[in-house]
Parts: structure tokens; C-alpha cells; sequence
């Protein structure tokens, strides 16, 4: 069920007799690359790691050119809250919200889920490539773990059971997977609920942190028919650039893009959802400016 480590994808299967529905994904590598990007601290690297493991399956029926979900939470707790984007080309990013990811470490006799709080207020946003919205969905997940977030939205189509997984290497994510249950039109009840029990009560999570492959999730799920699709690729990009961001400041006004040119050095601006940062000069407002006139 799972490629290389080294290649981020993400895959449906399904068992025929039972007619019950997976969906799988392997983020580590995109994981790792926003929590070194976003300076996480360990806690926040697994737990942004999570959701985006759940992004990649909440996702994974993105077909059309330019497509794009855009997933967010508020929460109760400490860690504030998410937003995430995958487009249909299979880019995935995000963060934690502002400020958390550096700042989120346990306190002694603290579980890392106790940063999520009680709740989360969700949305989930399905835009077309020019940018029209196809669907939104506004929820309540209780408590407000990436677990409880998925499984409520993914159960809006059809009955759902969801494990999240992040593993800790050298203070980051190593391995980072998710894997979803539902159960679709005139499937078996009665497997979707025995099914159900082994991502209730922990195993599911326990196998994906060491082995997600075909063979091991059939013998530990019990279905012995189950099969892959195609596997989909998914990988870290940002639509972030240079010019998008001259285009920001060129949406600013006069007053304010003068005070910015008083200090005379250059400003930083970081993208908020992959944390590359952008440096623009006085010489670059001076220009903004000038075309303003």
C-alpha cells in the first residue's frame, strides 16, 4: 500500500466482498520539509504532520487541473489551529497557526494532543482553477485533534474511522501516514464495524507506525481481497512567488508603503503556508509607488 519512503503518494483501495473503502496516505518527506521550513519544535512537527496526512486523504478524489482544497481549524488549545492546502497536481503544504510552531513544547505530565483543546471549528473549502468555490463544509470536531477533524469531515459522505500517525526522528517527523475506513453504498455493516474496533482501539495506528504495506494491512485488517488503485503522487509545493508578493504590496496604500521606505532596509515577508521568505528592497517600493502615480 505504500511506496519508498522517500516518495510522498497517496493510493484508495478497496476490499470487493466487504465493499468497504481505504484511503492511505505517506507524507514524510512533505512533513519534514515544512516543520524544518516553519522551525517546529518536535510536538508541533508531529501534529502538523497529522493533518497533513489527513489532508492527503481528504483530497485524494482531486482530478481537475487547478483544483484546490483548502482546509482549516480554530482551536481551543494552545496550538491555535491549521490551515492547509492541497491542489490537484498533488502540491501539499501548511502550518500550524501563527507564532505556535516554535513556541509548542509539553509541559511535564502533558499529552502532545492536549495542545488541540476540547474542539475545533472547521472548514473545508473545494475551489475550481479560477478560483470559484465547488464546496464548503463549516463543522465541529470534539476534542480537536487532527483525528476527530478528518473523521467528522470525511464522514459527511459516508460512514468514516480515520488514524493519523507521526513518528519522531532526530527531533522532526520520520514517518508520517494516515489511513481512513469508510463505508460505501450497500457495504457490509457488519465488517465496517469489526473493522471499525481496530481503529478504535489502536491498532490500525500501531501498524502504520511501522509497516503500511499491502500484505501486512490485509492480514491486520483481515481481508484478504483487499487491492490498491493507482497510486497518486503527492509532494511539497507552494503557489508562493516573488511576484505574488510584489502584488500584495502593490495592493497597500500610499501612507502606508511611504513608512515602510522610512527605516531604508530591506523588509522580510514569509509565506505564511510553506515559510519561505522574501526579501523586497526600498528600490522595490520606490517602484510600487511610482507606478502608483
Amino acid at each position: 500500500m505504500v511506496l519508498a519512503r522517500t516518495n510522498d503518494s497517496a493510493v484508495e483501495a478497496f476490499c470487493p466482498k466487504e465493499r468497504l473503502r481505504f484511503l492511505y496516505a505517506d507524507v514524510s518527506a512533505t512533513a519534514r520539509r515544512l516543520a524544518e521550513s516553519h522551525g517546529c519544535t518536535e510536538p508541533a512537527s508531529l501534529l502538523l504532520g497529522r493533518v497533513l496526512a489527513g489532508a492527503a486523504i481528504a483530497g485524494i478524489d482531486l482530478v481537475e487541473p487547478g483544483e484546490r482544497l483548502v482546509l482549516s481549524a480554530d482551536l481551543a488549545g494552545r496550538a491555535g489551529g491549521w490551515l492547509v492546502e492541497l491542489e490537484g497536481d498533488g502540491r501539499l503544504r501548511g502550518a500550524l497557526h501563527e507564532n505556535a510552531p516554535d513556541t509548542l513544547d509539553p509541559a511535564p505530565g502533558t499529552a502532545p494532543d492536549d495542545f488541540c483543546g476540547p474542539v475545533a471549528t472547521g472548514k473545508s473549502t473545494r475551489l475550481r482553477a479560477d478560483g470559484e468555490v465547488r464546496s464548503q463544509v463549516a463543522f465541529q470536531a470534539r476534542p480537536g485533534t487532527p483525528e476527530t477533524y478528518f473523521a467528522e469531515l470525511l464522514s459527511t459522505m459516508a460512514p468514516c474511522r480515520v488514524a493519523l500517525v507521526a513518528t519522531a526522528y532526530d527531533g522532526g517527523p520520520d514517518r508520517v501516514r494516515a489511513l481512513a475506513l469508510q463505508l460505501v453504498h450497500e457495504g457490509s455493516r457488519r465488517a465496517f464495524k469489526r473493522v471499525a474496533k481496530l481503529f478504535e482501539d489502536g491498532t490500525v495506528a500501531d501498524t502504520l507506525a511501522y509497516d503500511a504495506t499491502l500484505p501486512t494491512m490485509r492480514e491486520v485488517l483481515g481481508l484478504d481481497d483487499l487491492v490498491t488503485g493507482p497510486t497518486r503522487a503527492i509532494a511539497f509545493g507552494c503557489s508562493c512567488s516573488e511576484e505574488r508578493v510584489l502584488a500584495s504590496y502593490a495592493d497597500l496604500s500610499r501612507p502606508v508603503l511611504e513608512g515602510m521606505l522610512r527605516p531604508l532596509r530591506p523588509r522580510e515577508f514569509r509565506c505564511h503556508l510553506c515559510g519561505r521568505r522574501y526579501t523586497i528592497t526600498p528600490e522595490q517600493i520606490v517602484r510600487i509607488l511610482q507606478r502608483k502615480d
